[in-house]
Parts: C-alpha cells; sequence; structure tokens
C-alpha cells in the first residue's frame, strides 16, 4: 500500500507551468512531506506537511479524524511557493486493533491522500508485543496484537516500561496474585515509566502460572500477561 501512495505523492510533486491569459506564468505545485503515520492508541494529534502555490483543502475521510483549527486556506496565485502544516485531531483508539483513515488534501488540479494508522496498542517498550494478525506484514504495522511477559521459574524480576499521552493506571484484572506485586500503580503523561515487578520463584515443575494487568490511559487500555514458566521448563531465547 506504502508504495501506491508514494507514486501518488510524486506525481503530485511535479510543478505545472500554466499561461494565462495575460502571458503571465503560473506556477501550480502540491508536494507532500514524507512523514511517519502511524500512531499509537492514545494519541490524538497528528500533522501533514506540504507545499502549495496555492489554495488548499483538507477533508478527513473517517469520522475519527477531524482538523484542528483551518481546513482550507484561500490564496490568490502569486507564483510564490508556500509551505502548510495542518494540524489533525484524532479520537483515542479503544477498539482493540490498528484502524487506518486518511486526509484528502487538494490544491488546483492536484489532490493526494495522506494516511493515518493508529495502532490499538499503547506504547510499551518492554515487553514488545506479540501479533495475532497482520494488517501489512511488510511494513511491520500488527492489525491485532497484545502484550505478554515471559519469565523462567526462576526469576524474581521483571519490569514493565511505557510512555503514555495521558495519566494512567495499572491494575490487576480480578483478584491479586500472591506470587507477583509491582511498585507502581498509576503516574502522570509524558514521562518514561519503568515499573518493577517482584516474582517468587515457581517451584511446580508441571504448571505455569499467570496474571494479568489492565495498563489505562485515558479512554484506552492494554492488557498485559505475566506468565511464569513452570520449574522444569527453560524459557526459550527464540
Amino acid at each position: 500500500m506504502m508504495n501506491k501512495i508514494k507514486i501518488v505523492l510524486l506525481a503530485c510533486a511535479v510543478p505545472a507551468l500554466v499561461i494565462s491569459c495575460s502571458n503571465e506564468i503560473e506556477t501550480h505545485e502540491l508536494t507532500p512531506v514524507d512523514k511517519p503515520y502511524v500512531l499509537y492508541a492514545d494519541h490524538t494529534l497528528d500533522s501533514l506537511l506540504f507545499y502549495s502555490f496555492d489554495s488548499w483543502t483538507a477533508t478527513p475521510q473517517v469520522d475519527w479524524l477531524s482538523i484542528y483549527g483551518d481546513s482550507h486556506t484561500e490564496i490568490k496565485n502569486d507564483n510564490t511557493k508556500y509551505f502548510w502544516t495542518i494540524h489533525v485531531s484524532v479520537k483515542p483508539n479503544a477498539t482493540g486493533q490498528t484502524r487506518k483513515g486518511s486526509v484528502l488534501v487538494q490544491s488546483y488540479d492536484y489532490s493526494y491522500s495522506s494516511p493515518v494508522i493508529q495502532l490499538g496498542l499503547l506504547n510499551l517498550s518492554h515487553p514488545d508485543y506479540i501479533v495475532d494478525s497482520w494488517l501489512d506484514e511488510k511494513a511491520r504495522i500488527p492489525e491485532v496484537a497484545h502484550y505478554e511477559l515471559i519469565d523462567s521459574a526462576h526469576w524474581t524480576s521483571d519490569s514493565i516500561c511505557f510512555t503514555v499521552e495521558n495519566n494512567w493506571e495499572l491494575a490487576f484484572e480480578g483478584e491479586a496474585p500472591n506470587w507477583l506485586s509491582y511498585d507502581r500503580m498509576f503516574g502522570s503523561s509524558d514521562e518514561h515509566y519503568l515499573v518493577n515487578l517482584t516474582l517468587e520463584k515457581n517451584t511446580d515443575r508441571e504448571n505455569e502460572r499467570r496474571a494479568t494487568l489492565r495498563l489505562t490511559s485515558g479512554e484506552v487500555s492494554n492488557i498485559i500477561t505475566v506468565r511464569q514458566l513452570p520449574a522444569g521448563k527453560r524459557k526459550s531465547n527464540n
């Protein structure tokens, strides 16, 4: 999909020279600026960047995107190339899976569709997510994924690391287990957090044990499963 998008963007970037009735040469161009376009589930602001000589309009193509500020600008063509930044408001993604949207930008006879892809995941650096299904495997964009910590039976410590956009809370789902605890239950936004986990050794040689934590940021929450393997099984490095 990204290859097709890039072809469209490059096609828009070729300036057009038009001779008006008064024999003046007019230049027209719509040149998008590439940007990272994958957002986490609690991100609520994105931006579009482009160059244009002409008036433009920006129209969201899905209901979870909206233009923050001006959605159009009128310009009398004076052969001046302008750089524009459009701010896009994004609703939090509480669906649990990745979603795709776009904003259609039109200027003169040109248009391009700027993609917005928002994960159903919060931004955890540890553990990494495990993919259940792919939206675009080549681009490494999951459709559905989950977070899971897998610890060996003799491990007594681990951690959860994350950065979120809102005040956050971390809590057990259901009754708290007697073999697992953690040192921080809540915090504020815009910081990188490390929550330390303390585990008791699992002496059972046959059965692993599991606990479920829920990390909440604003309207979005993700489940984090903690698995501790039985004493008779080693953790795989694969």
